[in-house]
């Protein structure tokens, strides 16, 4: 390793949904399949670095011997990556150095940096972004030693504390909100659009509420149509999605599309068609729903910032286990 023996620091740069909102976060979002072109040109500017995005975050951590321009070449690698003005992003970057850095990555790791404190996709996505860096050769021995104690972390939380015990994940915390807008879903028609692992959490969420049917569109059929087998739903490709925009109640967009799937034209045609109201719920960062179809009549559109009164409502029932966890995460950093 490049830094064998050698003292070095930890210097983390990132923003998540405490400092910025989604049309901020969204704007230097990295999906999986672009991680394999981005970390290069990372690790060119930094030595070594790790990135973690998410739906609410998006964080880079990096080891090295410089640690004032580390700050400095983080910002200007999402500047220029994402084409977004540096002093757009800056109001709402943060930096951590050393223990610091090393703490909030633990958080991160156990659940307790999340909008839904406890909710357990973090830890994979943590472990995600650690193996694709290390894949791609953009980590070294520090940094993955980090990133393994912050694994080592989290397990330790959820096997030690109540924190993760009926924690919401956001896809049970989308229907809840449902719920709560619509009344009970009894009999609901829901389209699912995204059959991956956040689409899947919410398809589960929704057999647990008495809907009528649940159709799912992928770009990709046969991943759909897995799901509607698993879930006695239907399956449908993305691009004849039209007549099940007509019939849907509920509306749930999750893919790692870059773009927008849900233009506000097809759903005007389709609530005309219907002439009923419509819960529209945009789970994707980057959004996958155009935000104007939130000003149609009869359509009410949220996105991911709108689960923060169902994160307060969650953390109430965790604030023992959530003390329990910072305990175990401070011996660890």
């Amino acid at each position: 390793d490049a830094f064998e023996g050698r003292l070095v620091h930890i210097h983390l740069t990132g923003l998540n949904q405490k400092t910025a909102p989604v049309s901020i976060r969204e704007t230097v979002s990295f999906s999986n399949a672009e991680l394999p072109k981005a970390l290069p040109l990372l690790a060119e500017r930094v030595g070594q670095g790790v990135l973690l995005s998410t739906c609410n975050r998006t964080e880079v951590y990096t080891v090295g011997d410089d640690l004032n321009g580390a700050s400095d070449e983080i910002r200007a690698f999402l500047s220029d990556y994402r084409g977004v003005d540096v002093d757009e992003l800056s109001p709402h970057l943060y930096d951590k150095v050393d223990a610091e850095a090393a703490r909030h990555l633990f958080q991160v790791a156990a659940g307790l940096d999340s909008m839904i404190v406890g909710e357990s996709e973090v830890l994979g996505q943590v472990r995600n972004a650690l193996s694709t860096a290390a894949e791609h050769q953009s980590v070294g021995g520090p940094a993955s030693r980090l990133f393994h104690a912050a694994l080592r972390t989290g397990r330790k939380v959820r096997e030690e504390t109540d924190v993760g015990r009926n924690a919401l994940s956001i896809g049970y915390a989308a229907v809840r909100l449902a719920q709560q807008v619509l009344g009970s879903l009894d009999g609901r028609r829901v389209l699912l659009i995204g059959a991956g692992e956040a689409g899947r959490l919410v398809a589960r969420a929704l057999q647990t509420t008495g809907v009528a049917g649940l159709a799912i569109a992928n770009r990709t059929p046969e991943r759909a149509e897995e799901l509607a087998d698993a879930l006695n739903g239907r399956a449908g490709p993305l691009d004849e999605i039209d007549a099940e925009l007509v019939e849907a109640d509920i509306i749930i967009a999750a893919t790692e599309a870059p773009e927008y799937v849900l233009m506000a034209d097809a759903i005007a045609s389709a609530t005309r068609t219907c002439r009923r109201s419509v819960f529209l719920f945009d789970l994707s960062v980057p959004r996958n729903v155009d935000p104007a179809a939130g000003e149609l009549n009869g359509v009410s559109l949220y996105n991911v910032d709108d689960l923060s009164a169902i994160a307060e409502e969650n953390l109430k029932g965790r604030e023992r286990a959530a003390a329990d966890a910072q305990k175990i995460v401070e011996a660890e950093v």
